[in-house]
C-alpha cells in the first residue's frame, strides 16, 4: 500500500511532463483503489518499484543500495509522510492565497508562484463584482478636469500597494495634465499597523507633506509594520513634518472620520484586495505592468 501511494502521487505528477510515467500512475491508482476497497493489490507493482529504486542506488553506492533494500518499507513510509506534509503545505499556501493574495500569508513581502500563474491578488475571480466609487475625494494629484480618472484603494503596509506605487508615479509623469489620480486609503486588518499608517499620511496632508511621508512608509514598510507608531513618527520626522502639529493630529485621531469614510467607500465598492484601481470605472486588481495601465488609459481616453 505504501508504494502504491508513492507510485500514484509521484508518477501522476511526472506524467504531466512525460508520457512514460502514465502507465505507472495508472497502475498506482489501481493499486490504491483495490487496497482501500479491501481487495488484494498487484504485488508486482511494488516489487517493480523496489527493484528500480535499488538498482538506481546500486549504480552509485552498493553499500547504500543494501541499506535501502533492507529498510525499504521504512524509506517508503518516510516518503509518504513527506508527500502528505508537502500536500498539506500546498493546501495551506492556496488557502493563504485565497484570503490574502499571497501563499505565505498576510505578512509576506513577496509574491508567490500563484500570483504569476493567475495574475490574481486575493481570490479566484475576475473583478466583475466591483462597484466604481462616485466620490472623488482623497489624496489627489494631476488635472481634476482631465477626462481620465484613476482611483486607487490602497493599504500603506500592503506589499502589493507598495509595488504599484512606482507605476503610478511613472503614469503621472507620462500623462502629465491628462489624468487625475485619487488615492483612497483602505487599511486592511490583516496588515499590521495599516490603520495608523493611513491616518498618519492624512495628517501629513494637512502640512502638504503626504507624498513625502507616503514615500518614507513604503521605503520602510517592514519597519513600519513591525514597530507601528514609533516607526511612523520617526518616518514623519524624516519626511520633514512639523512634529508638534503632526503629533497633535495623529495622537488625537483628527483624521479618523475622514479615514472611516474612505474605508466605507471601499466596502461599498466591494474591495477585496489592495491595490484596486478604477480607470474611468474599469477595475484593475493588483500591481499590474505599466503597459496594462497604459492600455486601460488609452481605452478610457478613446471612449
Amino acid at each position: 500500500m505504501v508504494l502504491c501511494i508513492i507510485a500514484f502521487v509521484v508518477a501522476s505528477v511526472m506524467s504531466i511532463f512525460s508520457a512514460k510515467y502514465r502507465p505507472l500512475a495508472r497502475d498506482g491508482l489501481q493499486c490504491v483503489v483495490r487496497t482501500i476497497t479491501f481487495r488484494p493489490c498487484d504485488t508486482t507493482l511494488e516489487q517493480r518499484i523496489k527493484a528500480e529504486v535499488v538498482s538506481s542506488v546500486l549504480g552509485h553506492s552498493p553499500a547504500l543500495a543494501k541499506i535501502v533494500n533492507t529498510h525499504f518499507t521504512f524509506f517508503s513510509w518516510l516518503f509518504v509522510l513527506l508527500t502528505i506534509a508537502s500536500l498539506a503545505y500546498t493546501a495551506y499556501g492556496v488557502y493563504n492565497f485565497y484570503l490574502y493574495g499571497n501563499c505565505d500569508g498576510p505578512t509576506a513581502t513577496g509574491a508567490c508562484i500563484l500570483n504569476d500563474i493567475t495574475g490574481d491578488y486575493g481570490r479566484f475571480s475576475e473583478p466583475k463584482d466591483l462597484i466604481p466609487p462616485t466620490d472623488l475625494t482623497g489624496i489627489s494629484e494631476g488635472n481634476s478636469s482631465a477626462n481620465v480618472t484613476i482611483v486607487e484603494f490602497g493599504c500603506f503596509t500592503c506589499p502589493y500597494t507598495k509595488k504599484a506605487e512606482s507605476t503610478m508615479e511613472q503614469l503621472l509623469v507620462e500623462y502629465n495634465g491628462s489624468i487625475y489620480y485619487v488615492f483612497k486609503p483602505f487599511p486592511l486588518p490583516n496588515h499590521a499597523n495599516s490603520y495608523d499608517a493611513a491616518k498618519a499620511v492624512l495628517c501629513a496632508r494637512n502640512q502638504g507633506k503626504h507624498w513625502e511621508l507616503q514615500e518614507e512608509i513604503f521605503a520602510q514598510q517592514e519597519v513600519c509594520t513591525a514597530d507601528g507608531t514609533l516607526a511612523i513618527k520617526s518616518l514623519a520626522e524624516s519626511a520633514g513634518l512639523d512634529m508638534a502639529a503632526f503629533n497633535q493630529c495623529y495622537d488625537n485621531n483628527e483624521t479618523a472620520s475622514e479615514l472611516e469614510t474612505y474605508i466605507q467607500q471601499g466596502k461599498d465598492a466591494h474591495i477585496y484586495a489592495t491595490p484596486t484601481f478604477f480607470i474611468n470605472g474599469k477595475a484593475i486588481v493588483g500591481p499590474k505592468s505599466i503597459d496594462e495601465f497604459e492600455r486601460a488609459i488609452e481605452e478610457a481616453k478613446a471612449s
